[in-house]
């Protein structure tokens, strides 16, 4: 894996994922991979986020207290970060990130 492309394994459907699986790992912070993780569901390039989604991380978290908490991905799985995070088409994403490398993101309707 490296920093550019996270791994990533799609738990979706075949209509498109709603859920993603991602790691990270020391050359790709866990805050620059959920970026990444959140815009695989929502289908959106990385860098247009802000514009197509309408929010940017740091509104909704610390991206640097999310890095120190989880380090580099080699813990044993006792830390783990959740939130959501909305976009401005009323699509929530619930975002688990775990000390041992791993991001699950869920998209869900604003409805549920």
């Amino acid at each position: 894996m490296n920093g550019t492309n996270p791994a990533v394994r799609e738990l979706g459907t075949d209509s498109g994922p709603d859920a993603i699986e991602y790691e990270y790992d020391a050359e790709t912070p866990a805050s620059i991979a959920v970026v990444h993780a959140i815009c695989a569901v929502a289908d959106v390039d990385p860098l247009e986020a802000p514009t197509e989604l309408g929010f940017v991380l740091h509104e909704h978290v610390d991206p640097g207290a999310i890095d120190t908490l989880l380090g580099d991905g080699t813990g044993d799985g006792n830390v783990v970060v959740s939130f959501d995070v909305s976009d401005d088409q009323g699509r929530v994403y619930t975002v688990e990130i775990s000390d041992d490398g791993r991001i699950g993101v869920r998209a869900l309707d604003s409805a549920g």
